[in-house]
């Protein structure tokens, strides 16, 4: 090009990666939702939940093929959709998660009414998702992650 030539040519920004609704990547949402589904599904289903040896909730995540540990999952979730609230000023139902986790912690029985309002309280939620970008749904997972290592080291100190 001459140098004396003029670029005629717009300048548009880039949108960066976090910039994308999470509604165009429903994969990454189903990562978050499925495995909860599929336990409650279990329950349904069955009436009976996975555990390890020592009877802690397990469910394998299909994404990885690992098992994981259910009440400390399902309260990431919890805590992540509690920041989030905070944060746009909105109510988030997470009672029905709460329950849940409580539930499978002590191992009290679950009804299906229980079932029932976490499903229920999942589709608002997803639907919460499907709303938010992915860099921040991201801020809020690393908020979360860095949330529960504070409380893990405050437990250990004390």
């Amino acid at each position: 090009m001459a140098g004396n030539k003029k670029r005629t040519k717009a300048y548009r920004p880039m949108r960066s990666a976090g910039d994308v609704k999470l509604s165009t990547q429903p994969w990454r949402v189903a990562a978050v939702f499925g495995p909860l589904e599929a336990i409650l599904r279990q329950i349904e289903q069955d009436g009976t939940v996975t555990t390890d040896k020592q009877g802690m909730p397990i469910f394998k995540d299909s994404s990885d093929g690992h098992w994981y540990a259910t009440v400390p999952a399902v309260e990431g979730i919890v805590d992540a959709y509690a920041t989030h609230a905070t944060r746009c000023g909105r109510a988030m139902p997470l009672d029905s998660l709460r329950r849940l986790t409580n539930k499978l912690e002590y191992s009290s029985p679950l009804t299906l009414d229980d079932c029932a309002a976490v499903k229920r309280d999942l589709a608002v939620l997803r639907r919460e998702t499907m709303s938010m970008t992915l860099a921040y749904a991201s801020s809020l997972v690393t908020t979360t992650q860095l949330k529960i290592e504070l409380e893990q080291q405050e437990r250990s100190a004390a």
